[in-house]
């Protein structure tokens, strides 16, 4: 792999790691009955050191699973978008939203279909 294709890898695998952290979230928050309000979940971004808590309502963190295994939420702040993987698909006050592009894309969905 090149150094691209390498950091491409890894920021994917980062955000598919926080993906799965956010659905053990899930169900704390199910098993708590928490999911009436906003529930704390973590920034899905590349950054394996950022652990940053947003705000979702539990409807709002479904609708971006619903879009696909490329798609995962940010802290909405540049510093947690990386242009050359991802592209900001939408921005909300409390979260963005942003797709895999390239080879990112191919390890997210990779790295879903591993785990089911």
């Amino acid at each position: 792999m090149s150094g691209d294709t390498d950091r491409a890898a890894r920021i994917a695998r980062n955000e598919s790691l926080f993906r799965e952290v956010n659905e053990r979230v899930k169900e704390l928050n199910e098993a708590f009955d928490a999911l009436a309000q906003n529930a704390e979940w973590i920034c899905e971004c590349g950054n394996s050191e950022c652990l940053e808590p947003i705000q979702m309502k539990q409807e709002e963190y479904e609708a971006v699973r619903a879009r696909g295994s490329d798609c995962f939420f940010v802290r909405p702040d540049e510093a947690h978008v990386v242009r050359d993987v991802e592209a900001i698909l939408e921005r909300h006050e409390r979260y963005w939203v942003v797709q895999k592009i390239g080879v990112a894309a191919e390890i997210a969905e990779e790295d879903a279909t591993s785990g089911d």
